[in-house]
């Protein structure tokens, strides 16, 4: 649980410029985040902007 917080802070401070880079990042912490049976919403991940950057994959949608 403490990885995920950091790992969400992390993507916290990427920018639109940016976000591409963190593209594997976002994609791990999503799929942490659905395989966490203790996680029950979302969307503190859909502000952050590299996971925005992942909108219309599979994995984002």
């Amino acid at each position: 649980e403490l990885a995920a917080k950091v790992m969400i802070e992390l993507l916290g401070t990427y920018t639109d410029e940016n976000a591409s880079y963190a593209r594997e990042d976002a994609i791990k912490c999503i799929a942490t985040a659905l395989a966490d049976p203790n996680t029950f919403l979302l969307d503190p991940l859909l502000s952050l902007k590299p996971v925005r950057f992942l909108e219309g994959e599979l994995i984002h949608d």
